[in-house]
């Protein structure tokens, strides 16, 4: 069994980890975070940070786990185990590759009670954007107007009825891929009759604002601790960074920041980013990510959002 205390110096390449055999190292907290894509430079600075705050924290391949149902995590070639007993606080950082696999492993350690920011079910909803969208509609928060449905035809039919242009969006998509403006009848109908027959599912929703700026406020623990405005780069009306845009550091009003907590408590994720979108009567919500990057936003406004996202994590760990 993998044991935080005594952690054997070459563990299983599924693993990647601060320096664990550092007898400078504080307490038996151990930090772990589940991902599909280990190698992402955000990760890395998770690791770093822990590091600097004197902690541990393993950055954890949950494509190579198997998750027993009832029990624990196994790890690679199954050498490796991670007990719920011996952890101190999980985050999943969940994309497009793989969801499911990262979230079994999330929720096998959930079970057993180790603390998370983000609860697997907070997850699969930010994860969702008609789930999300009906989660803050609940909370009565503002929102773009949203329709969902099956048949091209009546989607179609409902979308018109919000106005042009319209945004429709593959209900899982992340990074701008897999959003198309529509201004006008005919162009909704092709998008729509496309992604059915390869049975996409979809969201439709009336268009807000002038486009190419959004605002991103990363909330952490309940509250905001970065911001920036994001403008997309020419030729291009989607706002996020994976498409090129461009990040400045902006003071959120504050309105914004109330609605960016609002909104992350509305889904119950103690860590994401909220994407605001302005408009004339306010800014609307556009979409709450539980796996926000934050490398781009630190660079814009020098702001340490790993430490924010590793001292909340120590945080539940010791209130274990």
């Amino acid at each position: 069994m993998l044991s935080w205390a005594s952690a054997p110096r070459a563990p299983s390449d599924a693993l990647c980890a601060s320096r664990v055999d550092d007898p400078g190292y504080h307490g038996l907290v151990g930090l772990v975070v589940l991902t599909a894509r280990p190698d992402l430079p955000a990760n890395r600075r998770l690791v770093e940070t822990a590091e600097k705050l004197g902690s541990r924290l393993w950055i954890v391949d949950a494509t190579r786990t198997v998750a027993v149902a009832g029990g624990m995590l196994l790890v690679g070639d199954g050498t490796a185990v991670l007990a719920p007993q011996e952890l101190g606080c999980v985050l999943a950082r969940v994309g497009n590759w793989r969801p499911d696999s990262v979230l079994a492993a999330l929720e096998v350690l959930v079970a057993g009670g180790v603390p998370t920011p983000n609860p697997p079910a907070s997850i699969r909803v930010g994860r969702d954007h008609w789930l999300t969208m009906l989660t803050l509609s609940a909370a009565n928060l503002s929102v773009p107007s949203t329709v969902a449905g099956a048949d091209p035809e009546t989607l179609a039919e409902a979308g018109a009825d919000l106005g042009f242009p319209l945004v429709v969006k593959q209900r899982r998509s992340r990074m701008g891929v897999g959003v198309i403006r529509c201004d006008q009848r005919d162009h909704l109908e092709a998008v729509l009759d496309s992604l059915w027959r390869v049975g996409d599912e979809v969201v439709v929703q009336r268009f807000v604002g002038a486009g190419r700026v959004s605002l991103r406020l990363l909330v952490v623990g309940g509250r905001v601790v970065a911001a920036a405005r994001f403008k997309a780069r020419s030729g291009e009306w989607r706002s996020n960074a994976a498409r090129g845009a461009a990040a400045e550091p902006y003071q959120p009003s504050t309105e914004d920041t109330q609605l960016a907590v609002a909104a992350a408590a509305a889904l119950g994720l103690g860590v994401c980013g909220v994407d605001l979108l302005p408009s004339p009567a306010g800014s609307v919500i556009g979409e709450v990510n539980p796996t926000p990057g934050f490398q781009l936003l630190e660079r814009a406004t020098a702001v340490d959002v790993a430490a924010a996202i590793v001292e909340q994590m120590l945080g539940l760990a010791e209130s274990r």
